[in-house]
């Protein structure tokens, strides 16, 4: 029964300190404007990074940001879902093609380009024609890593989400 209250009790006392320690103390010096600017987040990425995927008709789509460094080239690994597309199709912002190789297996997707993509510059990777297993659910997800110029390992950039449309 000691055993019980004495746990009780410390729990009880934990939980108090924890929720002083939560709550905000308010600044009477700063109106509610300045609080409300102070809480919004900034992220200003120097590395880089996914910023859009998503699907067109048969058409997987992965956009990326180049910030920070160059790129040698791309890994993409393949969802498990994912039984076959027909092919890559790779452009710049501006719609132009990247010319690049291509090495494609059963888990993933190697993309070496001719020329280094440049820092400050973004890419679409599309995957034309993909063929999904039936079974396996309506969400897939591309791992995306790069190579610097000059660097032996991989770097990793992010996860790309796909979801599926439901058929209705």
């Amino acid at each position: 029964m000691k055993v019980l209250f004495f746990g009780s009790l410390s729990a009880l006392i934990l939980t108090m300190s924890a929720t002083a320690l939560a709550k905000p103390v308010k600044d009477h010096h700063r109106s509610s404007l300045d609080t409300h600017i102070l809480s919004q987040a900034n992220f200003n990425f120097n590395v880089p990074h996914i910023t859009n995927s998503g699907i067109r008709n048969d058409t997987h789509f992965i956009r990326l940001a180049v910030k920070g460094m160059s790129l040698q080239n791309l890994i993409i690994s393949l969802p498990s879902q994912m039984e076959r597309f027909n092919g890559v199709r790779i452009t710049d912002q501006s719609g132009k093609e990247v010319t690049a190789k291509t090495e494609i297996s059963k888990e993933r997707l190697l993309i070496t380009f001719d020329q280094p993509l440049a820092t400050d510059s973004s890419l679409e990777v599309e995957l034309i024609g993909v063929r999904r297993k039936s079974l396996g659910g309506n969400i897939l997800l591309y791992g995306v890593s790069g190579q610097r110029v000059g660097l032996m390992g991989e770097i990793p950039i992010g996860t790309a989400r796909i979801d599926i449309p439901e058929k209705g």
